[in-house]
């Protein structure tokens, strides 16, 4: 009788708990169908149609500016990514993520989409027609419609990551920046680059090139990855910038990614320039060395010469960290009143330094205006910046 009674509660638990689950599962299900949530919406530019007489097709360019280039009349560098409907979006990301650390110029991004079945024909069979495809309709189509200051970046992955560097071969002056990921290289490409390393002894360009790793490309496609980054080496020209990764944790496709991340930040490594200790500053001849810094990197990206905020920040908190804090104020002080009287952030610098001289009352003020002008700006650190304020208030 005990075991007919524990078999019947057995069935009976079992059946109540699958009642249960089906019925959560009803729930979840009724729920997930009526709730649609709010959409995310990312602001990745806009979507252009280009009929190609030489393609004999039409094409799609989807294009993004930054919010610099909404916001005033200067002209842009312009990045020009190879199958575009692949790489468009994490090159904005990427793009966005770099000029915004204040390492790179805030720049358009022109992605040329491919079409089915084009790939091939595009990136080898017709390269020769797909280039002037390039310089003389997409260009030309970018260069009507929007401000470009002339500074040109071309990217490409795979095929097209050879398309790029076969390009370079035929006609560096181009682009200012080639960066081409998990290329298919072979003997052939590295016998051009002898040639051309042979013939051309100054190239003002940068190059940047990756290989994903062996376990996934095979040594067929590392081995002369690997040897023409040993050709440069022996022959590249002093003015050729370019660096050659081995992307130990990426495959052939999530190389792209990274390559164009890192491609970005090399390639531009001067636009941010190494950091300068106090030491470093009085050698250089001080303000004017700094200001003949910023008129060859102007030269070179066609941007403006003017020292901007986040280089007096970071000469300020360099100063400190080396021991000289008087001297970070005196600078500090100079750009303000000469330069940016309207900034948040040099306030608070100049209110870091007075602190470190113990300066409390002089930090203070530096502070109180920092908070004025948050609340004026409408600032979204306001709370952060009263907090500041509150914290030397209470060493007075």
């Amino acid at each position: 009788m005990y075991q007919l009674t524990h078999i019947i509660r057995t069935i009976y638990l079992a059946i109540t708990l699958s009642m249960i689950l089906f019925s959560n599962q009803i729930s979840a299900n009724e729920q997930a169908s009526k709730t649609d949530g709010v959409p995310i919406q990312y602001d990745f530019g806009h979507q252009y149609k280009l009929q190609s007489k030489i393609l004999g097709e039409e094409r799609q360019l989807l294009i993004y500016v930054p919010d610099e280039y909404k916001n005033s009349t200067d002209k842009f560098p312009v990045i020009y990514l190879l199958q575009g409907n692949i790489h468009y979006q994490h090159a904005v990301i990427s793009a966005e993520k770099i000029q915004q650390s204040g390492w790179m110029p805030a720049s358009i991004i022109v992605a040329i989409t491919d079409n089915e079945g084009t790939n091939t024909r595009d990136y080898r069979n017709e390269s020769d027609n797909f280039l002037r495809f390039i310089n003389q309709e997409v260009q030309p189509f970018v260069a009507r419609n929007f401000r470009l200051n002339g500074f040109k970046t071309l990217f490409g992955h795979l095929e097209s990551g050879k398309f790029v560097l076969d390009t370079f071969l035929a006609d560096p002056d181009e682009f200012d920046i080639y960066i081409s990921a998990n290329a298919r290289i072979r003997q052939e490409t590295i016998t051009k680059f002898e040639r051309f390393l042979d013939k051309n002894q100054k190239l003002d360009q940068a190059l940047y090139f990756s290989m994903g790793t062996v376990i996934d490309n095979g040594p067929y496609n590392v081995e002369p990855a690997d040897e023409l980054a040993e050709l440069l080496k022996k022959k590249a020209p002093q003015s050729l910038q370019w660096k050659y990764q081995y992307l130990t944790l990426h495959g052939a496709y999530s190389s792209a990614n990274v390559t164009l991340y890192d491609g970005l930040s090399e390639t531009f490594s001067d636009y941010i320039g190494e950091p300068i200790t106090y030491q470093d500053f009085v050698d250089m001849n001080k303000m004017q060395g700094i200001e003949a810094l910023f008129r060859k990197r102007a030269k070179k990206y066609h941007i403006s010469a003017e020292v901007d905020i986040g280089t007096f920040m970071g000469l300020g908190f360099s100063f400190m960290d080396n021991g000289h804090p008087k001297e970070a104020v005196e600078l500090i002080i100079d750009a303000i009143k000469n330069r940016y009287p309207k900034s948040i952030e040099l306030h608070r610098v100049l209110g870091r330094a007075y602190l470190k001289l113990a300066s409390h009352q002089q930090a203070f003020k530096a502070y109180e205006e920092m908070v004025l002008l948050a609340k004026q700006q409408n600032h979204p650190r306001l709370d952060g910046y009263q907090s500041l304020l509150e914290q030397v208030r209470k060493k007075l």
